[in-house]
């Protein structure tokens, strides 16, 4: 995947400002270990560096967001009976399935963060790290993030790149 990284200047500007960025991300989908296709799984691999001048410190956070179109719930599986009653009486079982399905939802999946120290470039590397989706019917999408929480006696400030989507 490409990298990615941007530059803020806090509120009140000076010599104050601070640096986030992502590189080497690489995403090896796998097959699911249970074999259902309601299962994705894959091993990501990344490095998320940060820097903050002016500022007493901060910290830099990576993870990704994981979203699902469609979950499956709870389903129920039974019969329900139709009673005939007349010269021969009788019961007929209907079997009945159901399952219930729902709109996805977005998660998040926090893999690492660490400290900053001002004017040092500080990286965090994660490697073959595991992600896993269950019950998902749907498409499942995977988007990488890293923050970076800039803090200063005068100000708090944060700022974040993101991954490109892609599918899982």
């Amino acid at each position: 995947m490409p990298p990615h990284e941007k530059s803020f200047v806090p509120p009140g500007g000076g010599a104050r400002k601070f640096v986030i960025g992502s590189r080497e991300e690489y995403i090896y989908r796998i097959p699911p270990l249970n074999f259902m296709a309601t299962t994705r799984e894959a091993l990501v691999s990344s490095i998320s560096y940060g820097q903050v001048e002016g500022a007493s410190g901060g910290k830099l956070r990576i993870g990704y967001h994981v979203g699902c179109a469609v979950t499956i719930g709870a389903g129920t599986l039974g019969a329900t009976p139709d009673i005939i009653i007349g010269q021969l009486p009788s019961v007929n079982p209907n079997p009945v399935a159901t399952l219930t399905l729902a709109p996805g939802e977005v998660g998040e999946v926090e893999i690492a963060e660490k400290d900053m120290i001002p004017g040092k470039l500080i990286q965090l590397s994660f490697r073959d790290f595991h992600i896993k989706v269950n019950a998902c019917t749907g498409p499942v999408t995977l988007r990488q993030y890293s923050y970076v929480d800039y803090k200063s006696p005068e100000v708090d400030d944060s700022g974040a790149v993101f991954g490109d989507p892609t599918w899982l």
